[in-house]
């Protein structure tokens, strides 16, 4: 093998470890920003699904007006079902936890009472703000 196809051969090696790189990068920011960012702003799931019809479709500028009210209307829906599930949610899991709460020792209440705290911190962190335990005062926006 001789010296020009030896430079040649690492230099498509380096080429394709870059490449592999470059993807790994993109598709690991693609990932952490879709799910690890929390939910969406108010406002922004509207933009969204407004922005997708319209390149989908190819929605011209008279027919993106026109149904902006709806896709608003349709957010504004989407985010109600999502906190009334929420409040659901977290009504079930009160009454579980007031359920559980006589069969504890006195240590395991402690520890599951840190484990609510916990909880709710990696919400928080997450960017889901839900309402605090009714025994503590609201934590201050991020």
């Amino acid at each position: 093998m001789n010296s020009a196809l030896k430079w040649k051969l690492a230099f498509a090696l380096l080429l394709v470890f870059a490449a592999g790189i470059t993807t790994g990068g993109l598709f690991s920011a693609l990932h952490v920003r879709r799910h690890f960012l929390g939910p969406p702003e108010s406002g922004e799931v509207s933009n969204r699904m407004r922005e997708h019809l319209r390149r989908v479709l190819d929605l011209t500028p008279e027919q993106t007006a026109k149904i902006s009210p709806i896709v608003d209307a349709t957010s504004a829906k989407l985010e109600a079902i999502r906190v009334e599930t929420a409040q659901r949610v977290r009504a079930v899991m009160e009454e579980s936890e007031k359920q559980i709460s006589p069969e504890l020792s006195l240590e395991q209440q402690k520890k599951m009472q840190a484990l609510k705290l916990e909880h709710h911190k990696i919400m928080q962190h997450h960017g889901f703000l839900p309402p605090p335990p009714p025994d503590q005062p609201a934590p201050p926006p991020p």
